[in-house]
């Protein structure tokens, strides 16, 4: 078989992964539902229920690559949520509710196992990402200025929706949640983006057209008048101006670990606030949400350490009577509801995906998105800290999970195909794919 036609194969075999890619992140912002019996299915859960069995066959069959220490411990860690929500409720009770907990925890991260293979098939994915978020830009601005989500407004008289959370203004602007259950879902959802395009999207060394892309990013994130998302936005902005500036610094993250650590360690030593007090109260636009969180982290700690296998479900957790039942951290809430062993599978599933992807050897483009990968998932690793994941930015995060493990099957050391500045749309040039076995590796820094 002919280069030229190996290609057509290639191609031929990604577009149905394209569409698939495309209808995934167009559910995740669908803003309404329907109940079937006690079920509420949105979009996006309807999409995970058609293509569960299907996504999972193609994982075992090996579309995904070889199955990996972060798929078991995903796996483990869904069944072992659902096991406490039995023994802390009974079957029966909590049947349909553990279900799609499962469902939404290892659908979106198989989904990504399957589908983003290889440079091309992740930059489709970001491009929707970014494509996304700047279409539900206008309508945040708009719910800004006048507190009206428009787009919930649009459904409303044809499906339920969710409802419009009116909040107290933040610097004299309503918050926006456009096409999510609250603004920070909007803000958090929409973050990762920011990095992925920068890195992903946009030509190297174009400074000019290369922010064009994050910037419209952070606004969206900046509408939802959301410390924490916002928080993550300018994590990424601080690690890519790092990594701009230090390029020819072939150890310029283990740098970074290094100041980071003395950093923490002085912030610990020389304050009466640990280092999470400190980040909470300073890089907040709210310090009473931010003394909220810090209440909630103390006394949910508690009720962790006195259930520690299996947590206490979705039960009442000790607290005084003015702290809300919120919890505010998708980490502590993950160990206060299903023990410390599923945080524990959670994290370290996150850990060593991060791990893995950041010592696959790649270079060029390939370095280029594994570093906006990193650097993104990161940001949403540390928001999830803020706040508790829930619903399609749950989803996102499980997905941006699984797209990570394509670094480490690929042969990075080439770029794959012609395609070296930025995606256009699919419906308007096909992103060739052809592999060149004998093509000189890029010289590109990593």
């Amino acid at each position: 078989m002919t280069l030229a036609e190996q290609s057509e194969t290639q191609t031929a075999q990604q577009s149905p992964n394209r569409l698939l890619i495309a209808l995934l992140m167009f559910s995740l912002v669908m803003p309404f539902f329907f109940y079937l019996g006690g079920l509420r299915l949105s979009m996006y859960r309807v999409y995970l229920l058609v293509f569960a069995v299907p996504v999972f066959v193609r994982w075992l069959a090996g579309v995904g690559g070889r199955i990996r220490t972060s798929d078991i411990l995903v796996i483990i860690a869904s069944f072992w949520m659902m096991a406490a929500l039995f023994i802390n409720h009974g079957v029966n009770s909590q049947l349909e509710f553990a279900g799609i907990l499962v469902v939404e925890t290892i659908v979106p991260y198989l989904a990504a196992r399957v589908l983003i293979r290889d440079l091309v098939s992740f930059r489709t994915f970001v491009w929707w990402f970014f494509t996304i978020v700047m279409v539900l830009l206008p309508f945040a601005f708009y719910e800004n200025l006048t507190g009206r989500p428009i787009l919930m407004d649009f459904f409303r008289g044809i499906f339920k929706v969710y409802y419009n959370v009116n909040q107290e203004p933040r610097l004299g602007l309503e918050r926006a949640q456009a096409s999510m259950p609250h603004p920070i879902l909007f803000g958090v959802f929409c973050a990762p983006a920011f990095a992925l395009s920068w890195y992903v999207l946009s030509p190297e060394g174009k400074f000019f057209k290369q922010i064009r892309r994050p910037l419209v990013v952070g606004a969206a994130v900046f509408s939802s008048l959301s410390s924490g998302a916002f928080m993550g936005v300018l994590l990424q902005a601080f690690l890519i101006a790092w990594d701009e500036i230090l390029k020819t610094i072939k150890t310029r993250w283990r740098i970074f670990a290094l100041i980071f650590g003395l950093l923490y360690i002085v912030l610990e030593l020389a304050s009466n606030r640990n280092a999470f007090q400190i980040i909470a109260t300073e890089f907040t636009f709210s310090p009473g949400t931010a003394w909220n969180r810090i209440h909630i982290f103390n006394n949910a700690i508690d009720d962790i350490f006195r259930n520690p296998l299996f947590g206490i479900g979705l039960g009442y957790w000790t607290r005084p009577d003015w702290l809300r039942a919120s919890v505010d951290n998708y980490w502590l809430l993950v160990a206060l509801r299903y023990g410390i062993p599923a945080w524990f599978l959670m994290t370290l599933s996150a850990l060593v995906m991060c791990w893995t992807v950041g010592r696959a050897r790649l270079t060029g483009l390939h370095a280029r998105a594994r570093t906006g990968y990193l650097i993104a998932f990161s940001s949403m690793i540390i928001s999830a800290f803020t706040v508790h994941l829930w619903d399609a930015t749950y989803c996102m995060f499980m997905f941006l999970l699984g797209a990570g493990a394509w670094f480490t099957d690929t042969d990075g050391t080439q770029d794959q195909g012609p395609e070296s500045d930025s995606v256009k749309p699919p419906g308007r040039r096909k992103i060739r794919y052809t592999r060149f076995p004998k093509q000189a590796p890029d010289d590109a820094p990593s």
